[in-house]
């Protein structure tokens, strides 16, 4: 491996770490090199417009991240409620396993960030189009109404991720809990 394949998924893993535990203002680059475990200076060799661009990479990490636990989710559940229902309940998980510490490091950047960086408003808005798709897939092979499909994705995705943040601000899964039970009682009809 060389060194740069060896220290720049790691400076883009702290990076998404701390994104999402403690926010993009509160995250230095040193605390992400320390983090990391990457030598002094390996942040702007990876990363030479600085802090930006490892936000933007560790977003575009994340994303595809959670894509892969959404179609591996989407595979192997029977119906679109029980897929909102397996993603909620392994969030829940997640949030309780941190202490309630970490987010969904797409929105705790975006929040803070948008629309002063195009860069990272765009890993974020790729990420959230790509999870939409996944959704938008589990609907269509359960033969949802076709002029329903991205209105509903939509809906799923927001109700998620609004139920997360409440999730971690009560240090409670109990919105995650209600929010898969709500949603699933509009997609069972």
């Amino acid at each position: 491996m060389t060194t740069r394949a060896k220290h720049r998924p790691a400076l883009i893993e702290a990076a998404a770490r701390l994104f999402r535990r403690q926010g993009y203002a509160a995250t230095g680059t040193n605390e992400i090199l320390a983090e990391s475990g990457a030598p002094r200076g390996s942040l702007y060799y990876y990363f030479p417009e600085g802090k930006e661009e490892i936000g933007a990479a560790a977003l575009e990490a994340a994303g595809k991240t959670v894509t892969r636990t959404l179609t591996a989710l989407a595979a192997e559940t029977s119906s679109p409620a029980d897929f909102v229902r397996a993603y909620l309940e392994l969030l829940a998980g997640w949030l309780e396993q941190s202490g309630y510490r970490d987010g969904c490091p797409i929105s705790t950047t975006l929040l803070e960030t948008a629309p002063a960086s195009q860069k990272i408003a765009a890993a974020g808005q790729s990420a959230f189009r790509h999870w939409q798709a996944v959704i938008e897939e589990v609907l269509t092979r359960h033969g949802w109404p076709e002029a329903r499909r991205a209105g509903t994705a939509n809906l799923i995705l927001s109700v998620i991720e609004g139920a997360l943040i409440l999730a971690r601000a009560a240090q409670s899964p109990e919105p995650l809990n209600a929010a898969a039970e709500e949603l699933a009682l509009i997609l069972e009809h």
